[in-house]
């Protein structure tokens, strides 16, 4: 145990524990108050009882944050700075403070505690110790059993407090028990069950694609307990970890470009400050690529470097049936697009976060990356009613923020008219768009020089808009302006081209928006950026044809669209004919080479 407790020791002090915010323990002097023995802080509010943003917990994390900023040798040398350490330890212990929010006084505590304590454990008194791994108990499978049917990064973060309350109180027992679940949960999940799917995208929530949001979690913190028990008796079997490497370079490896991951991955997090952010999986390469266990090292090396110097040049097409999922990869950008099934929930609501969500729950959902940034902490300017790729009414925000009523909401499509198909390089998503009083046909088909997207039979009982893209405006603000058949308007790096007679319009204008309308937990400081966007008004036409390409593409690739009900279908110029053919006996994709 002694050489896992080590490695423990030595990540905390390099890397501390992975949260949405830091302390900024600059602050510590400022505020730190010393008072009988005890040490808090002037500025915490440990009344506070928010079940979503828990400002006590800020307590814990202000002391792992000093820590860390000091450097261990410092730290641990500075007999000062450790009296006050053990006189906010004291405060904690003795007020024992829990929020209404099961997951901090189980989770977000636990995993912060045990990380001061596990930093500190050789200096702490015994006294200390003990009252320590009391509370971290609470979040271990020792004091909480249910911690063993959890599922996907619920039980991965059970497991981790687990495995931190048995290197703290030296329980092999417990520590082996741990390490047996966690390599339990790196498995195949069939049907609607939690966790790595067969098609190596991610469900957490039910039937939601959470690769890059509580999978984002899973993998960070599954490779790290990889890599501290790689090694020891208590390692996870080696076939466990070539799953987790699948499913990391198979599955996520489609759900980012450079430094950031696509939006539609992350679930309610895209109410959060830096969601986006693809960080903690270079953290998670990091560490595979130095565990013994892993094999495909140069995969994992070229992926690592892809997200930390955002020079990304991953290519690969690939359709994820579980999550009715296409991501579509080039050298030189990036487009995903979301279908919409019965047996599938397109985003949640919860804590009051991603409250309005409710058009990115829906089928058709797009996301362009070339540079990678175009969506990062867009969301206080960002048109909730306009998500890219979706035909929806201008409802406001408040009709938005109506429709999704409830906690921990989510809804399935209604119908099970939607598949996809790719070569690698090619393919298609094709769905039936039917919810809310809308309904009509869509077909996306992704090519080497972007994707073709076609809809038709588009309607409904207000006045509906296609947005083709919404995102950052990167070349200036303009006027609106009509992009009629053939032409193209370019930003950053697409060029987004008019295939049909039915005109788009595009403008690039200053918007001024806040965190907070998405998420009442989050900044209500005001945030203007430019934004770029392009529609189509269906309040005369019931059909679209366009074309994503990249920005120095023309559309010379693309033979001919046909775009009706019974056929949507691209032929190339090379001959290659992909169809996506309906009938009375249902939807099917016919692919020729002519």
């Amino acid at each position: 145990m002694k050489s896992v407790l080590s490695k423990a020791q030595a990540f905390f002090w390099a890397e501390g524990v992975p949260r949405t915010y830091t302390t900024n323990c600059s602050v510590w002097d400022d505020h730190l108050i010393r008072d009988n023995g005890y040490v808090y802080f002037d500025d915490i509010d440990y009344t506070q009882q928010d079940v979503a943003v828990w400002d006590a917990l800020n307590h814990i994390n202000r002391i792992l944050d000093k820590l860390m900023s000091c450097g261990k040798e410092a730290a641990l040398a500075d007999k000062a700075l450790l009296e006050d350490i053990n006189g906010a330890l004291d405060y904690w212990y003795d007020n024992d403070f829990k929020n209404p929010n099961w997951w901090y006084n189980q989770i977000g505590l636990v995993n912060a505690l045990s990380a001061v304590t596990i930093m500190l454990i050789d200096v702490l008194t015994p006294q200390r110790l003990t009252r320590s791994a009391e509370i971290i108990q609470r979040g271990s499978v020792a004091g909480c059993p249910a911690i063993l049917q959890w599922t996907g990064a619920n039980l991965i973060w059970g497991i981790r407090d687990t495995i931190y309350h048995a290197l703290i109180i030296g329980d092999r027992d417990l520590l082996l028990q741990a390490s047996r679940r966690m390599a339990d949960e790196i498995y195949i999940a069939e049907g609607g069950n939690e966790g790595i799917k067969p098609d190596m995208s991610f469900y957490q929530h039910g039937p939601i694609l959470y690769s890059c949001g509580y999978g984002r979690s899973f993998t960070r913190e599954t490779a790290q307990l990889i890599a501290i028990l790689s090694g020891s008796d208590f390692a996870i079997p080696t076939e466990k970890v070539r799953l987790f490497e699948q499913f990391v370079l198979e599955g996520q490896r489609y759900m980012m470009r450079g430094r950031y991951v696509d939006y539609q991955t992350i679930g309610r997090e895209i109410a959060r400050p830096g969601a986006v952010s693809a960080a903690p999986f270079a953290d998670a390469l990091k560490v595979l690529g130095e565990t013994a266990e892993c094999s495909r090292f140069d995969e994992l090396e070229a992926y690592y470097q892809a997200l930390t110097t955002g020079n990304d040049t991953f290519a690969g097409t690939k359709y994820f049936p579980y999550s009715y999922f296409l991501s579509h990869n080039t050298p030189g950008f990036r487009i995903s697009v979301k279908g919409y099934h019965t047996h599938y929930k397109g985003t949640e609501w919860g804590l009051r976060e991603n409250r309005l969500g409710y058009n990115l729950n829906y089928g058709s959902v797009m996301t362009m990356m070339a540079d990678g940034d175009e969506y990062f902490n867009i969301n206080p300017v960002f048109d909730y009613a306009a998500v890219p790729g979706t035909t929806a009414p201008k409802w406001d925000e408040t009709r938005l923020w109506e429709k999704s009523v409830g906690d921990w909401k989510s809804e399935a499509g209604s119908n099970n008219d939607c598949g996809g198909y790719t070569d690698g390089q090619r393919g298609v998503l094709y769905m039936r768009l039917e919810h809310d009083g809308i309904s009509g046909y869509k077909a996306f088909f992704p090519f080497e020089d972007g994707m073709i997207c076609l809809g038709c039979r588009l309607e409904g009982l207000e006045p509906l808009y296609t947005t083709v893209d919404q995102t950052f405006a990167k070349n200036g603000i303009f006027a609106k302006r009509e992009i009629a058949g053939g032409e193209s308007v370019i930003n950053g790096g697409f060029r987004y081209m008019n295939l049909s007679a039915v005109p788009m319009t595009a403008e690039a204008k200053s918007v001024t928006g806040t965190w907070q309308k998405n998420s009442p937990v989050e900044s209500d400081a005001p945030v203007t950026a430019d934004i770029f966007m392009v529609q189509i008004d269906h309040s005369t036409v019931d059909s679209y044809a366009y074309a994503v390409l990249s920005r120095d593409a023309d559309a010379s690739l693309i033979a001919s669209v046909v775009n009706t009900e019974a056929e949507q279908s691209v032929t190339f110029t090379d001959g290659k004919k992909i169809a996506v053919l309906r009938d009375e006996e249902g939807s099917r994709i016919v692919t020729t080479a002519e």
